[in-house]
């Protein structure tokens, strides 16, 4: 493996210091945006404060006209969210950093609504992870919320892996309640998807918030090594390419554990029944699903032949990321998310 493919490689996986391929270095991108961040430290207080910039709109797509700022205390407070539909960049304070997500609140949502997070991959942006996925879209279609939280450091990146610490663990868990605190969230609909090492955020989550996710979907994922022991079933679905320069499918040694590999283990933590059902859902797409598991938490793996480091139904036809177009891998995500609340 070339110098420069492995230290990607360590980088996805939370190793190194090397990103995943940019718009502005090569003609891999996932889609264009900055791909640099940084992290300001919040000094400690005995009552902490979240500040919120929000703004609301007729639509989750409209030119957003008015923005208001106010402060509330984190992360059970939600009202900086503001009242009814919109599109709005949420801060908060968490581990002693100012932490950011977008919240995307359709006006769809009725009643207690699912909430998907979806993490972005390493040097990228949650408005990146917007764009290329276009889960937004597909919020407002079937009414769910949906949050795109921003890792940290510089490059941007997610500490998916345990030896890392629980920092953006920790983060997750006062997002989710910051924004169930201002919007009516169904806590048994709370899902997690990601791409590359965002991936491995969702997975992460898997093992060690279970309590948290019904289900998560890793799209490209570069999942951590390390013990996986969730105190409740979490159903998986993965997609992942099978020409994966970034990622490969097959896992590098013990940085990245094989894709195959990680399913397995998750079909044996779930009880599934042993035989998965095999098809194709495109010419290009193989299926395999196991069921029969416990708490209704199956396990589905969508092999994209010949798919590189993408994001399947993105339009890429990059070096780096072409991918299907087939299927979209929003449209299975939420197909999956939506059969398997928490029981």
């Amino acid at each position: 493996m070339a110098v420069w493919l492995l230290a990607a490689v360590l980088a996805a996986a939370g190793c190194g210091g090397a990103g995943e391929p940019s718009a502005a270095s090569n003609p891999g991108d996932l889609s264009t945006g900055p791909t640099t961040s940084t992290s300001t430290t919040v000094p400690p207080t005995s009552s902490p404060t979240t500040t919120v910039a929000t703004t609301t709109a007729s639509s989750p797509s409209t030119t957003l006209a008015t923005t208001t700022t106010t402060t509330a205390p984190p992360p059970a407070a939600g009202s900086g969210l503001g009242n009814g539909p919109g599109r709005y960049e949420v801060e908060i304070a968490s581990g002693g950093l100012l932490r950011r997500a977008i919240v995307v609140v359709p006006e769809s949502v009725a009643g207690p609504a699912p909430l998907v997070l979806v993490f972005h991959g390493f040097t990228r942006s949650p408005e990146e992870i917007e764009e290329t996925s276009g889960m937004s879209a597909l919020a407002e279609e079937h009414g769910f919320v949906v949050v795109y939280p921003a890792g940290t450091g510089f490059p941007r990146r997610w500490l998916s892996s345990p030896a890392q610490g629980d920092q953006d663990v920790v983060f997750v868990r006062e997002l989710v309640a910051l924004v169930s605190a201002a919007v009516p969230v169904d806590p048994g609909r709370v899902f997690a998807a990601g791409m590359s090492n965002g991936g491995g955020m969702a997975a992460r989550l898997a093992c060690d918030a279970a309590d948290l996710v019904a289900a998560v979907g890793p799209v490209a994922a570069a999942y951590p090594s390390g013990p996986c022991e969730p105190v409740l079933p979490v159903a998986v679905v993965a997609i992942h390419g099978s020409a994966d320069p970034i990622v490969p499918y097959e896992g590098v040694g013990e940085i990245l554990p094989a894709v195959e590999g990680v399913v397995a283990a998750w079909v044996e933590r779930n009880g599934c029944a042993p035989d998965p059902v095999v098809g194709d859902v495109a010419a290009d797409v193989g299926l395999r699903s196991w069921t029969g598991c416990a708490a209704n938490a199956d396990v589905v793996l969508y092999r994209v032949e010949g798919g590189r480091h993408g994001w399947p139904g993105s339009g890429d036809t990059s070096l780096w990321g072409r991918t299907t177009d087939a299927v979209g891998a929003s449209a299975l995500l939420w197909e999956f998310f939506a059969a398997h609340p928490r029981p």
